[in-house]
Parts: structure tokens; C-alpha cells; sequence
């Protein structure tokens, strides 16, 4: 019973110990995958800019995420390989449990085969002194007679049951034999992508390595240029600061618009949105963390809020919204379906498109070409322009924000996966 108990409890623990380690297996799998897919971006990013990076903080900014990715990956492999020990030792633990299993059940068929002998030996004895109907008709009474006969039967077909669990339990030796070879092949396969898994990492580590070393040499090249680069973030500065006027200019005049409007059909100048923008609003709002990102490739190169420079020291920026560096001349599309509110020009930035969803707006910023117009409705999706394509520009960054009324808000809890 203890025996039996123990053999489902070893399956038992098996199966859920196999549910999850393919759950976490895949998990980390898809992690992998999404990570190594944004360094293959980055590696080509930085391949295109590759003739500038000696004078480029965008290279630098596109470094430091393949840093990041390059981090994140190698933490996931350390997952693995953890995941892939754990899974050998409870595969070695299962091999010995079968292997001790099998030694049970080969003494189990030695015992029954020697008490089958011995029977058949006893039965054989019984028959050269007299045969069963002599034995039976030999009885004194009759109900002697009809106890042998029931001894002959059951004697009969206890036979056939020994007979019977002799065949049973040699199936479930070959069935337990068969079962040890396959956990054996599965043992040695695992073993080897642990060596391959852990070989792979050294790369990976190399590689990481590396990177970091590109990066303090070209920190150490842009800081012999502190002087003009400083000049550049300065600039820079000025021109988000216009991109932020401009922005709350846009949302006040819209609140305007929407105050007036509220005061013909209510008679009051409170700020109200139509049924219309409510819904809009409120659809908006419910899709946080689930919002397709305006760029088919990108990625993050500068976060939201306050930013300490990577290069140089008390130099300090903040960031309105996030910026996205892709490819040359991709489209540029709309978080969510809304109306073209403004279309206007930054100098040196390109131009940005302001688009209503109600009370949320979302900003498009460095786009060299636009595709809509003035009061458009657009789906979510839709293409709404196109970043430049221009041969002489090293690299194309899209500035993205997101505005509740007057407060901005971090557009990497709103993008799908982008925080």
C-alpha cells in the first residue's frame, strides 16, 4: 500500500513538475525571442549609423539599449539553465525510481515463478498417487466429496491466477523497461542542450562584453566635445520646450472650443465633453497597456520623465513623452482611432500631428512627411505620415506623447509591452 502510494505521489509530482517547466519554458522562450529580435534591431540601427558614432549622442542612446536588451537576455539564460538543472536532477531522481522499480518487479516475477513451481510440482505429486476422480469418489461422505471438489477448483483456478499476474507483472517490467529507456534518451538530450545553452551564453557574455567596451570608448571620445555636445542638449531643450507650448496651447484652445460649445447646448461654460468624446475618452482609458505602438519596428531609446545624461555629468533633461528610434522613411501610425486636431512644424525637429481622442490627445513628433489633414477622422492604426528617408540623416527617432487635458502622462504604460 505504502509502495503503491508512493508511485502516485512520483507521478503525481512528475506531471505537475512537467506542466511547469513547459510553462516556464515557453515563457522564457517568448521572452528570448522578444528580446533577441530587438537586439537583431539594434545591431542593424547601429550598423547604419555606424559611419557617425564618433560624434553621435543617438548612437549612444541606441548603445545603451542593446546594452540593456543584451542584459536582459543574459538573465534569461541564466533562467534557462537553472530551469534546465532543476528539470536533470528530478529526470535522474525519476530514472532511479524506475530503475529501483524494475529490480522490484524482476524479484516479484523470480518469487511467483517459484511458486508456481513449487504448485505445479505439488499437483504433479498428488497425480502419481491418485488422479482427482479418485480422489473424489474416495471420499467417506458426500459432503467430503463435495468439498474436494471445490478444492479442485479453486485449486484450478488459482493456477490460471498465478499464471496470469506471471504474465501481468512481466508486461509491466518490458512497459517500465521501455518507460526507463525513453526517460534515459530524454536525460542525455537535456544534458547536451544544457552544454550547448551554457556554451551559448559564454557568446552571449562575450558579446555583452564587448558592448560595454564600445560604449566607455565612445564616452570617452564624446567627452573630449563636452563643450559643443552641451551646446546640442541645449538646443534640444528649447526645442521640446516649444514642442510643450505648443501643446498646451492646442488643448487649451480645444477645452475652449469644447467650453463654448458646452455653453449653447447646456447654458453654461463649463468644461464638458459630448456624448460622443465621452465614449472616446472612456474607450481610450480602458485600453491602457493595450495600445499598438505608432512605429511597426522601434525601439526606446529615451524614457519618460527626468533623464541624468549618460555622458555628461549634471547635465539633467526631461523627457514629455518617449522617444522611438526605427528606420528611415517608416510609416508613423495613430494609437487609437480620434481627429487630426493640429498639424504644425518644430524647427530641426520635423513636424508633429496632435490628434483627439476625446479627453486624451496623442503627439507624433519628427515625422518628414503627413498624410492627413486638419480635422481627418483616423482609425486606430492608420497611417497618419512618415519618418524621414533622407540619405543624409544617420538615423530617424520619433517623439511620442500622451496628454490627459493638461497633464502628461508616461506613454509606456499606455503602449502595448513598451514599460
Amino acid at each position: 500500500m505504502k509502495r503503491n502510494l508512493n508511485i502516485i505521489l512520483l507521478f503525481f509530482l512528475s506531471f505537475f513538475s512537467f506542466l511547469s517547466f513547459s510553462q516556464n519554458k515557453q515563457q522564457l522562450k517568448e521572452q528570448k525571442n522578444i528580446v533577441e529580435k530587438e537586439i537583431s534591431f539594434t545591431v542593424n540601427l547601429l550598423e547604419k549609423t555606424k559611419a557617425n558614432k564618433k560624434n553621435s549622442l543617438k548612437y549612444l542612446k541606441v548603445l545603451d539599449s542593446k546594452i540593456n536588451n543584451e542584459d536582459k537576455l543574459l538573465k534569461i539564460m541564466n533562467m534557462e539553465v537553472n530551469l534546465l538543472k532543476k528539470q536533470i536532477v528530478i529526470a535522474q531522481k525519476k530514472i532511479n525510481f524506475s530503475v529501483s522499480e524494475i529490480k522490484r518487479i524482476e524479484e516479484d516475477i523470480i518469487k511467483l515463478k517459484d511458486e508456481y513451481a513449487s504448485m505445479l510440482y505439488s499437483l504433479q505429486k498428488n497425480r502419481s498417487s491418485k488422479n482427482n476422480l479418485i480422489f473424489i469418489v474416495s471420499s467417506s461422505t458426500f459432503n467430503q466429496a463435495y468439498k474436494r471438489v471445490l478444492y479442485l477448483k479453486q485449486y484450478s483456478q488459482s493456477r490460471i491466477k498465478h499464471f496470469t499476474k506471471i504474465n501481468i507483472t512481466q508486461d509491466s517490467l518490458a512497459a517500465e523497461n521501455a518507460n526507463l529507456a525513453i526517460q534515459i534518451i530524454q536525460l542525455e538530450a537535456d544534458k547536451k542542450l544544457s552544454v550547448d545553452l551554457i556554451n551559448s551564453k559564454k557568446v552571449k557574455i562575450d558579446d555583452f562584453t564587448k558592448t560595454k567596451i564600445e560604449k566607455n570608448l565612445l564616452v570617452s571620445n564624446l567627452s573630449k566635445s563636452e563643450t559643443m555636445f552641451k551646446s546640442k542638449i541645449k538646443q534640444q531643450q528649447l526645442r521640446a520646450k516649444e514642442l510643450d507650448d505648443k501643446i498646451k496651447e492646442i488643448i487649451k484652445e480645444e477645452i475652449r472650443l469644447a467650453r463654448e460649445k458646452a455653453e449653447k447646448i447646456n447654458g453654461d461654460n463649463k468644461f464638458s465633453l459630448t456624448p460622443e468624446a465621452l465614449i472616446l475618452s472612456n474607450e481610450f482609458s480602458s485600453n491602457k497597456g493595450k495600445l499598438p505602438w505608432p512605429l511597426d519596428q522601434g525601439i526606446i531609446v529615451t524614457k519618460y520623465g527626468s533623464q541624468k545624461h549618460n555622458v555628461f555629468k549634471g547635465v539633467e533633461t526631461f523627457n514629455n513623452g518617449i522617444n522611438i528610434a526605427t528606420k528611415k522613411g517608416v510609416v508613423v501610425r495613430s494609437v487609437f482611432k480620434g481627429a487630426i486636431s493640429r498639424i504644425f512644424l518644430i524647427k530641426g525637429e520635423g513636424k508633429a500631428v496632435l490628434i483627439n481622442h476625446g479627453e486624451y490627445f496623442s503627439v507624433y513628433s519628427g515625422l518628414a512627411e503627413v498624410n492627413v489633414k486638419i480635422g481627418d477622422k483616423i482609425f486606430s492604426k492608420e497611417v497618419i505620415g512618415k519618418m524621414s528617408n533622407d540619405d543624409l540623416l544617420s538615423d530617424a527617432e520619433l517623439h511620442f506623447e500622451i496628454w490627459k487635458g493638461y497633464d502628461k502622462q508616461d506613454p509606456s504604460l499606455w503602449l502595448y509591452k513598451a514599460d
